[in-house]
């Protein structure tokens, strides 16, 4: 599993760096990124946290093997 954030809804409203600070973070653009790592364990979750939090829905989490 890989979280992504969709830069062209992402309003940066913080949420998701302050759910999951391990993850999310500001880019140079003043947007949100996620880091491309696989997602496990409480990473997962908190991950998943952050995606339910996101008050415009940007962030994904999916599993990168499935098509």
């Amino acid at each position: 599993m890989k979280a992504f954030v969709n830069k062209n809804v992402c309003i940066f409203c913080g949420m998701c760096g302050g759910a999951c600070p391990n993850i999310f973070f500001a880019d140079y653009d003043s947007k949100s990124v996620a880091l491309d790592i696989e997602l496990t364990g409480e990473l997962l979750v908190m991950a998943r946290h952050a995606e339910s939090i996101c008050p415009v829905g940007a962030i994904v989490i999916k599993d990168v093997l499935q098509k």
